[in-house]
């Protein structure tokens, strides 16, 4: 495993009241909003910056683009990065129900410790990614295009696997029960012995003890 951190250098602190459609270079948003406050950022793409313990739920993100970047305890449930360009970025202890990446472009990018369930990266295409300790039940990987995706003691709890490559993809660390595959991505997929049983009687096989 080879996935490329972020590269951020010195560093200012910003308000993200003070966004406006722009481009930002090695800034750190740490300070939260007023509930009461809604923000939109559009167009804007962030580059070796660094969000800290950031509410995004009356933030609305339109047309964002991620480069060298960290999350760190950011609430981004329900936002929507489809069709954009996600790279060297972290999201750690983060809360992600719901994002979307559809469509999107994700390479370099690690999920460490956060939840992400019913997330849906359907038609991305996802290039050196790590999913580590991630809650990603009821998540969505249909006809995504796979080259080296990385599962660490992750819950995929009814998790879909449609139309992808999952060739040497190791899943033994991971609470599998109720994922859903084709015939298409089980090829070549790493499980262990109880896995496999599951995997079996979800297609139908009875294993003879």
């Amino acid at each position: 495993m080879k996935i490329k951190n972020p590269k951020i250098g010195e560093i200012v602190d910003k308000s993200i009241l003070e966004i406006e459609n722009d481009e930002y270079n090695n800034c750190r948003f740490s300070s939260n909003i007023d509930k009461d406050i809604n923000i939109r950022i559009k167009d804007t793409t962030f580059d070796s910056c660094i969000f800290n313990n950031i509410d995004f739920s009356n933030i609305e993100l339109d047309c964002v683009n991620l480069i060298d970047v960290v999350f760190e305890n950011c609430d981004l449930s329900n936002k929507i990065f489809d069709e954009k360009l996600v790279t060297r970025v972290v999201f750690k202890n983060c809360k992600m129900i719901g994002t979307s990446f559809i469509n999107g472009s994700l390479k370099d990018v690690q999920f460490i410790n956060s939840v992400l369930e019913f997330m849906n990266l359907s038609d991305a295409r996802i290039n050196n990614v790590l999913f580590d300790r991630c809650n990603l039940n009821e998540a969505s990987f249909i006809e995504s295009d796979i080259k080296d995706i990385y599962f660490d003691e992750c819950k995929l709890n009814r998790t879909e696997f449609i139309s992808v490559n999952l060739k040497d993809v190791d899943l033994s660390s991971c609470d599998i029960n109720g994922i859903i595959f084709d015939m298409k991505s089980l090829n070549g997929i790493v499980v262990d012995r109880f896995q496999c049983d599951n995997i079996a009687t979800m297609f139908g096989v009875k294993i003879k003890e």
